[in-house]
């Protein structure tokens, strides 16, 4: 599993759905479907990749 896919596992898990992510990060709910799947994700932009990570630690991070 890489980073991606364990970022966007953790926000399925507080309930948050591909959709919503893809809302929030600027991106397409297919693009996330297949980071999660781990498909793409080698060459993220630097901004989705940004974005990403600033929504799991608004909603995970303890």
């Amino acid at each position: 599993m890489n980073q991606w896919q364990k970022l966007i596992s953790d926000l399925k898990e507080v309930g948050l759905t591909q959709t919503l992510i893809a809302a929030k990060i600027g991106c397409s709910q297919n693009y996330i479907s297949n980071l999660e799947r781990g498909l793409c994700g080698k060459r993220l932009s630097y901004d989705l990749g940004k974005k990403l990570e600033e929504l799991w630690k608004e909603h995970c991070s303890k």
